[in-house]
């Protein structure tokens, strides 16, 4: 090597010397570039990641059962609801059934899942049965026998107009306290 300058491509093809702002123009070109995608990442990630971890519900979480004359007096009906749920970035609508007791002006919602392991819960002459492990409820959802460790798990319900409405909820199974996971 002799100790001369090395020449970058264009100067070899044409024999001039690159010139300084085509360099620093192509640099600032090239860094607008890498901030456009970094942006871009920035706000993809920022958006599907962080934000539905910092945004609060707006759902009020209560649901419809149905018109209040619809629900006969002294009688459970079994209705099915929609639940929504938040699951990482989307909503998730499912259906979940509830035991409704009418008797006059008052009115008791009960879970139709079994506070044993989860089972539907049906209709029983002495009030209600899980078919699965036996577990028993009274007409009021008191325990009655079985392996469950609870009785019935109650709702919240509100009455709009002539709308009934529950706020539904998941309670721990096998546990004996009414304990809600959700």
């Amino acid at each position: 090597m002799n100790g001369a300058p090395a020449k970058n491509i264009l100067e070899m093809r044409t024999g001039e010397p690159e010139s300084p702002e085509r360099r620093s123009f192509l640099g600032a070109v090239t860094t607008l570039i890498g901030a456009a995608i970094t942006a871009v990442l920035v706000g993809t990630i920022g958006r599907y990641a962080i934000a539905p971890a910092l945004s609060t519900s707006d759902a009020s979480g209560w649901t419809d059962v149905g018109l209040l004359e619809e629900i006969p007096d002294g009688r459970p009906v079994k209705r099915s609801v929609v639940v929504s749920q938040d699951s990482g970035w989307g909503r998730f609508n499912s259906q979940r059934l509830v035991w409704v007791i009418r008797k006059g002006p008052q009115i008791t919602v009960f879970s139709a899942s079994c506070p044993h392991l989860g089972c539907t819960i049906n209709e029983a002459a002495s009030g209600f049965i899980c078919p699965c492990h036996g577990s028993a409820w009274g007409p009021n959802g008191e325990k009655a026998g079985g392996p469950t460790l609870r009785g019935m798990d109650s709702l919240d319900y509100r009455v709009d107009g002539d709308l009934l409405k529950v706020k539904y909820q998941y309670f721990k199974e096998g546990v004996t306290a009414k304990e809600p996971v959700s």
